[in-house]
């Protein structure tokens, strides 16, 4: 593979930007496709313990990393199918039950950590001979030229552009695609301004081992200061393991990060009102300040952005990477379209209907996410008596479970 000269290159080894390059590589393999990440390594999967960070994939998002190959490498184990869900309010008695029995399907999705799927994606990709994963590649220059993005990556070694290009160290890509993350450095090379929201809540995550099994269930309590939510997780031998992310403001956040194993493990089960019994250990914690971010165009010359780097929301409803993966599957269809007509992958037009597809329905999302944030942690009784009524309407009604249900599984 020639790697000075590439047809795709896509900045970002994340979940999203894998996908894209193996569902590019999968369905094109007249394509030439570069994966720079900046990390030199990528840390295994732990044999023995549970990575905190997880994902609630849909159907849709199965299907994709299905096509691609990569389920196989762990569908069977570490991705646990949850078959309910179940929601309520901490500051009332509203409350509603999810259940895959009611859209007569086997399951609402699956829960799996971060690291397996972004471990399994990147064996296939290393097994896709029309695909370069290049570790260690940060972006530090960048220029276009005759149509094509000329990239070059930091060095201690060689520090002269024309050093570099006689080393091979400076790709040149037809279609540049930024998979790295909400701080794109791609988006702000195209000087593409993003709308920013700050919740003024961190998100902690951790695996807690409970008293009671999760019976494959979602389980998601709103409270005034925030979400908190435990996601049944596989693999490990047994079905008492949850996956934590609890949303809170930030000084009850403060207050949490600062605690102990045991007094953290205390208040987490008193959040979660015991659902599961005890809360009998937690790992590590993790945590990350929340913000929403949208950015004003998905497109510039020759360069276009998917994922967080294009949209990135509250964790509340787990649709962030779900929203990634449905961008990775709309950019691979027009430039499908395109090779189909003559057009080349960076043509302006085909960025742009590329953007038509997505950008509206994550702007939706977005509103409804920061909608909802706002409506559970409001305190005042008008409020309270709005959203218990609601979900307890929606627990009413089968048709509106339904409804809701396939919204969001077609996510």
């Amino acid at each position: 593979m020639n790697r000075q000269r590439m047809d795709i290159a896509i900045v970002g080894g994340g979940m999203v930007g894998l996908a894209q390059a193996a569902l590019l590589a999968v369905r094109h393999p007249q394509l030439q496709v570069a994966l720079l990440e900046a990390s030199a390594e990528v840390a295994p999967v732990p044999a023995d313990q549970y990575d905190p960070r997880v994902v609630a994939l849909t159907q849709s998002s199965r299907e994709l990393l299905d096509e691609v190959g990569a389920w196989g490498e762990f569908g069977g184990g570490r991705a646990c199918p949850y078959t309910e869900m179940r929601v309520w309010d901490a500051e009332g008695t509203g409350s509603v039950r999810f259940n895959s029995r009611d859209v007569q399907l086997p399951n609402l999705g699956h829960i799996v950590e971060n690291s397996v799927v972004v471990s399994a994606l990147r064996r296939r990709l290393e097994a896709l001979p029309n695909v370069e994963l290049v570790n260690g590649f940060r972006l530090e220059t960048w220029w276009r030229d005759c149509g094509l993005w000329h990239l070059q990556p930091r060095s201690d070694r060689i520090n002269v552009i024309e050093g570099l290009e006689e080393n091979g160290e400076i790709l040149r890509t037809r279609l540049l695609i930024g998979a790295d993350g909400a701080r794109s450095r791609v988006r702000d090379l195209l000087r593409i301004r993003a709308r920013e929201t700050v919740y003024n809540q961190t998100a902690l995550v951790c695996v807690a081992r409970c008293e009671k099994t999760h019976g494959h269930t979602a389980w998601q309590r709103f409270l005034k200061t925030g979400p908190l939510a435990f996601l049944p997780l596989a693999g490990l031998g047994d079905e008492n393991h949850c996956a934590v992310v609890w949303s809170a403001d930030e000084a009850l956040a403060r207050e949490l990060v600062m605690l102990d194993d045991n007094a953290f493990a205390l208040n987490l089960e008193k959040a979660f009102e015991s659902r599961l019994g005890g809360v009998e250990s937690v790992s590590e914690r993790f945590s990350f300040p929340l913000r929403a971010r949208h950015a004003e165009s998905y497109y510039g010359p020759g360069a276009v952005l998917i994922g967080d780097a294009a949209h990135s929301i509250h964790p509340l409803a787990g649709q962030g990477v779900n929203l990634g993966l449905q961008d990775v599957t709309v950019l691979s269809e027009e430039i499908a379209r395109a090779l189909k007509r003559g057009l080349e992958p960076s043509d302006p037009s085909v960025l742009a209907r590329y953007q038509r597809r997505r950008r509206g329905d994550n702007a939706a999302t977005l509103k409804a996410m920061s909608t909802f944030k706002s409506l559970f942690g409001a305190g005042d009784l008008h409020w309270r008596w709005l959203r218990n009524t609601g979900l307890s309407m929606v627990d009413a009604s089968p048709l509106l479970k339904k409804r809701i249900i396939l919204r969001a599984m077609a996510v």
